[in-house]
């Protein structure tokens, strides 16, 4: 857990300090659309995880180099996103997923940085129910018209 903890700070000072500074500072109104937004994508993972939908989890990651998921330390690169995910969704039967008390920092007009805690119930193809907690933080990127996944770190609660 600590090492999580630490790769998770150095990863936080990282893309702080690569963000370059904006050039005009911005308005209430734009910093309080992009946290509506990132709130909105943040419940659209939830529903896609929900659905048990790989595809519709895997589009909600951006497609730039450098994207990547980090379970728990592990780090699993955005090329080997879809087996991943493929495998932990296609074993599962159903998933109650929420995420709660979302904090949205917006560092610039193009990168925001959700913390967020994630309390789920799975319930797997053989009838076995697994309950969790964790706590994700997401940088989101704003490209291509829209805000997307770069990095995603959760941490399990014990």
């Amino acid at each position: 857990m600590r090492k999580s903890i630490k790769i998770l700070l150095f990863f936080l000072v990282f893309i702080f300090l690569s963000c370059k500074p904006t050039t005009k500072q911005m308005s209430d109104a734009e910093m309080k659309a992009i946290k509506k937004a990132i709130e909105t994508e943040v419940d659209n993972l939830a529903s896609a995880m929900n659905l048990l939908d790989v595809e519709g989890i895997l589009s909600l990651f951006s497609k730039s180099d450098g994207t990547k998921y980090i379970s728990d330390g592990a780090f699993i690169p955005r090329d080997e996103l879809r087996q991943a995910i493929g495998a932990f969704y296609g074993s599962l039967q159903k998933m109650d997923f929420t995420f709660e008390k979302k904090e949205v920092s917006v560092l610039s007009p193009n990168v925001a940085v959700v913390t967020n805690w994630a309390f789920y119930k799975t319930v797997s193809k053989e009838g076995q129910a697994m309950d969790e907690k964790a706590i994700y933080t997401s940088v989101y990127v704003h490209e291509a018209g829209k805000w997307s996944i770069f990095q995603a770190h959760k941490s399990f609660i014990e």
